[in-house]
């Protein structure tokens, strides 16, 4: 598998051990995520493979996000801090829409997803 396939799994590992299973949310905010933690992934593989002195296709076989790692991201790499900063607040945005019921609240949901997609994906557009 290429570095490219094996940061792609990562992503997604992390997505896993951070938001759950996805399969429930509409499609319009999975693929929001996914660009999140991608932008997210790479920077954090960044850091990684600095720390860990390790050359740049070095991609670790296993990952979990490391908070001492993140805080660094978010406080001394410029680079990075927004970065990290959308991927924490699109984990909290994510958690609130999970907590509705998507049957039963379907207007609360539409509403808080329309909410989320308006503040995210304009952000996730411009890169």
């Amino acid at each position: 598998m290429s570095g490219t396939g094996d940061a792609e799994e990562l992503c997604h590992t992390v997505i896993e051990q951070k938001l759950g299973d996805l399969s429930k949310l509409p499609p319009e905010m999975v693929d929001c995520v996914m660009d999140v933690y991608r932008e997210f992934m790479i920077g954090y593989l960044n850091m990684l493979r600095q720390k860990k002195q390790k050359p740049a296709d070095w991609v670790p076989a296993t990952v979990s996000i490391d908070s001492e790692l993140t805080g660094q991201m978010r406080h001394f790499f410029s680079d990075y801090q927004h970065v990290t900063g959308k991927f924490y607040r699109l984990n909290l945005e994510v958690k609130r829409l999970q907590t509705l019921d998507r049957d039963n609240q379907q207007k609360l949901y539409r509403h808080t997803l329309d909410e989320i997609l308006k503040r995210w994906v304009p952000q996730v557009n411009r890169g």
